[in-house]
């Protein structure tokens, strides 16, 4: 009897494996054909020490993220009569939908209602009734108006906000935009918002948990109040031809030649004085310097602009990636992949793309390592403790709970071990502590 189980197991592991091996190479087919199609066109020298490369018309970029869609907010938290819930679709993106709802809608009469009063701020955050779209970092009400082509919405003087909440019961008519940092809330009338397709598209979710949106000194900490379980994901990956981005990047309208010389590891490509591509074979990481572009917008909104276009410019797809955060100070930004309502971490030092803008120019870090399709995972759901314990955690491994300065829930990203073709992505906890962010486990080792 015990034979004849292993005999079973043994058969089921062997068509697990099989499945998943005739899966990656269909998959891997249609990648082929798919390069061959994309690169028909691409004649460049290639393996020269250094040399010349003949330019080539710069192929066509297709995106299917718009730019609102590329700086929405990331999580949606849901105020009943009874609890407070983040939510998420695994078929489609709700935060996004009830986000282009605001296009829709008439947006007017802005107006500052309070500040540096966390206790009214706490109040709004647990609003019964209410829905939380939620930032990582900071925007501006300005970029708000320029994404939901909202004129009436455009201030003078721009103001950063974190999250918009929408009152979902009662005539008021009212959203709210709130700066977690120094505790504003501002009020907005608004009229024509379809909360009939809102309410659907909350109740249409298919995962739910128990949280608590907390606030603390200087900023609002979200708290997952009880253990959850997520699922460990893995896809199949492709490592895009530096082709590609010579061809986005590099390629000027006055015909210049890209000539490039190759390091230990890496290749340069220049095309003329003020253009520079740095590729590095060993990890797959791309810099792109054009030291022509030297203004920098003088509004938030132009700025997000110009981000976007030079992340359409890259020709990565864009599909599950999300502004992760937003530096005012230093003109940068930098995007994460998101799997399941979660970002990525650890595929770079600077998520999928860092973009900066300063006066010497504009900079440009992004991986090569694209995520394609998900493959079948054999390996169990991760249970993760409630976020009071990991703050516990790090207090009992000596951590200033003060110096916390964000804990957010996270896929790591890590090569499987058996193909170099797939990432195991691996959900954990994340804490940002000195601004740098760590999972748990490398903080307390």
């Amino acid at each position: 009897m015990i034979l004849v189980k292993l005999e079973v197991i043994g058969m089921q592991r062997f068509s697990n494996i099989i499945l998943r091996t005739l899966l990656i190479v269909a998959v891997g087919i249609s990648l082929i054909l798919s390069w061959l199609i994309w690169t028909n066109n691409a004649k460049y020298q290639q393996g020269v020490q250094s040399g010349t490369i003949q330019t080539v018309n710069r192929r066509s970029v297709s995106t299917t993220k718009t730019m609102n869609e590329v700086f929405a907010p990331t999580k949606i938290i849901n105020n009943t009569a009874k609890s407070q819930r983040l939510i998420y679709n695994y078929k489609y993106s709700s935060v996004r939908e009830i986000f282009q709802q605001l296009k829709q809608a008439h947006l007017s009469d802005f107006e500052q209602i309070s500040l540096n009063d966390s206790n009214r701020y706490q109040r709004l955050l647990h609003q019964k009734h209410s829905l939380q779209l939620v930032y990582p970092t900071s925007v501006t009400v300005n970029t708000i108006a320029r994404l939901t082509s909202q004129r009436r919405l455009q201030q003078r003087k721009d103001h950063d906000i974190n999250r918009i909440v929408l009152v979902l019961k009662g005539n008021q008519h009212l959203i709210y935009f709130l700066n977690d940092y120094n505790f504003a809330i501002y009020q907005v009338q608004e009229r024509d918002l379809n909360y009939q397709q809102i309410q659907k598209l909350i109740k249409d979710n298919n995962f739910s948990v128990p949280v608590n949106t907390q606030v603390t000194a200087h900023d609002v900490q979200l708290m997952y109040l009880k253990p959850l379980k997520l699922k460990p994901v893995s896809y199949l990956i492709t490592v895009q031809n530096n082709n590609n981005y010579i061809s986005n990047l590099l390629n000027s309208k006055q015909g210049a030649d890209i000539t490039s010389h190759k390091t230990e590891g890496q290749v340069v490509y220049r095309s003329g004085m003020y253009r520079l591509l740095n590729i590095d074979n060993k990890t797959d990481m791309a810099t792109f310097n054009d030291y022509s572009k030297t203004s920098i917008p003088t509004n938030t909104p132009d700025l997000f602009e110009d981000t976007y276009r030079s992340l359409v410019k890259i020709g990565n797809p864009l599909n599950g990636m999300y502004l992760f955060n937003y530096d005012r100070k230093n003109h940068s930004f930098i995007f994460r992949n998101y799997v399941e309502g979660f970002p990525i971490f650890q595929q770079s030092k600077n998520g999928a793309v860092k973009i900066n803008f300063s006066q010497e120019g504009q900079t440009i870090l992004f991986s090569k390592k694209i995520l394609q399709v998900p493959v079948p995972a054999e390996r169990n759901a991760v249970r993760l403790p409630a976020t009071a314990d990991i703050i516990s955690g790090l207090k009992d491994n000596g951590y200033n709970i003060h110096n916390i300065q964000k804990i957010t829930i996270g896929y790591k990203w890590s090569d499987d071990s058996q193909n170099h073709d797939i990432v195991d992505l691996t959900p954990t906890y994340y804490i940002k502590i000195n601004d740098q962010w760590k999972s748990y486990a490398d903080w307390i080792e």
